[in-house]
């Protein structure tokens, strides 16, 4: 009977690899199509593999704590028989062991303390998990020892849940503990200090170091990637958005009765996102190499943090097709699910413009980094009131007015200043003239 390949799917735009981190299914089981093979690991979310067809699982080629890449076979899946007689053709990777899975910064830390053998050879903690347990600020010593698990186990989302249901209590007491990492801290006494021109560099206390997670890592590398490659320019336009505060603060009870979602400012900032975008349509481009990409769609990235402190942009795919409850259901939506880190590897890629909102945090502006291949990014600020200079019949007349700065950071290399200032002058005049008798 024929032996189907099984290959790591398309996970999203920019996404070439992934973790698996345990299979779901053995060797020599029935599988379904639809139904889930493997749970994997991306830089971004974790994911499932599904079965392509209805068959028997043959052999598995990508082995827990691999990476194989995008079109990458991971396992073979037998057809049209319910039989194991059939054999792998020669070519596939023969049948192993998987090797116990450890980390290499764990073992080398660990390889210091011989009073610990036990913590040279750990069970494998998923991305989540160990997000999860920073998060949480639980340690990893006593989410292995409460498990049970040892060497070429996994501990999952599962396991971690059973904790928290059990020991979070306990785990709350330790709350004032520095939050665990992968690998046990060092602590180190600093290198000696020595004055630069007379002055000094840095104090002779000690520090501790601890590994960067893997999401940080990612976000590391591509914050510089951005920051590197793109010649960011800034500019900054103050809006008067009274008018639009007003209206949703009156209209936010009502607006929920009848959509069943909430009603911020970011959705209304969203559409105000796509019309100007649509307006000057050369914003929405990237570039690559030699080559200028106009991006027919409107998908929208809104930099969201994580509970861990971690960052995602979730993507509200064909946004110029959505209306203001649709904005608002599917920016809840993906919100909420980004937070619950149930987001699917392609709801956090294929963005063609971006925004973060800095206002929550109190911010009043900023100069955001550009999300790599796009060609801009818009920073909100914190809705504030000032006195403000408002035109009336007999002239100007100061008032106490809602009033947020927006900060556009641009690629200067294909879009110039003219451009940026013109995009944010719509941004501000559609915010200034927004309809206080718009209908819900």
């Amino acid at each position: 009977m024929p032996l189907n390949k099984v290959v790591l799917p398309a996970l999203g735009e920019g996404i070439t690899d992934a973790t698996i981190i345990r299979w779901l299914v053995e060797e020599g089981d029935a599988v379904s199509v639809d139904q889930p093979l493997a749970e994997i690991a991306t830089d971004k979310v974790d994911s499932e593999v599904y079965s392509p067809y209805d068959g028997i699982l043959k052999k598995i080629i990508a082995l827990p704590g691999e990476v194989p890449k995008v079109g990458d076979i991971i396992a073979y899946i037998q057809v049209g028989s319910e039989t194991a007689a059939s054999a792998v053709p020669h070519t596939v990777t023969p049948e192993v062991t998987p090797p116990p899975i450890t980390t290499v910064k764990a073992t080398e830390t660990v390889a210091k303390n011989p009073s610990s053998a036990a913590k040279q050879a750990s069970p494998f903690i998923t991305p989540f998990v160990r997000s999860a347990i920073q998060r949480f600020q639980i340690e990893e010593e006593d989410l292995i020892r409460f498990t049970g698990k040892q060497a070429g186990d996994i501990i999952d989302k599962e396991d971690l849940e059973k904790y928290i249901e059990d020991q979070l209590p306990f785990a709350e007491k330790k709350k004032h503990r520095p939050a665990p990492v992968s690998a046990p801290p060092t602590t180190i006494a600093a290198e000696p200090v020595f004055p630069i021109n007379g002055q000094t560099t840095g104090s002779q206390e000690d520090v501790e170091k601890v590994p960067l997670p893997r999401i940080r890592k990612k976000i590391a590398e591509h914050m510089l990637i951005s920051s590197k490659t793109i010649p960011h320019v800034t500019s900054f336009i103050e809006v008067d958005v009274t008018t639009m505060a007003e209206w949703r603060e009156k209209h936010k009870d009502e607006f929920q009765r009848k959509y069943n979602t909430k009603l911020t400012l970011t959705h209304l900032f969203v559409e105000a996102i796509v019309a100007a975008l649509k307006a000057y349509p050369q914003v929405n481009v990237s570039i690559d190499g030699d080559t200028l990409v106009i991006r027919k769609n409107f998908h929208i990235g809104m930099a969201t943090v994580l509970p861990d402190g971690n960052l995602i942009v979730p993507v509200i795919k064909h946004a110029d097709k959505l209306n203001l409850s649709g904005i608002a259901q599917a920016v809840n939506d993906l919100s909420e699910r980004a937070r619950n880190y149930s987001l699917k590897p392609h709801e956090a890629t294929g963005s063609t413009f971006s925004f973060t909102n800095i206002g929550v945090f109190g911010s009043l502006s900023g100069t955001p980094l550009i999300n790599v291949p796009e060609a801009a990014i818009l920073g909100i600020g914190a809705v504030i009131k000032k006195p403000w200079a408002v035109r009336t019949n007999e002239g100007y007349a100061m008032g106490l007015r809602d009033i947020v700065m927006l900060s556009l950071a641009y690629d200067h290399r294909i879009i110039d200043g003219s451009l940026g200032g013109l995009f944010l002058k719509y941004l501000k005049d559609y915010l200034e003239a927004f309809d206080p008798n718009r209908p819900v």
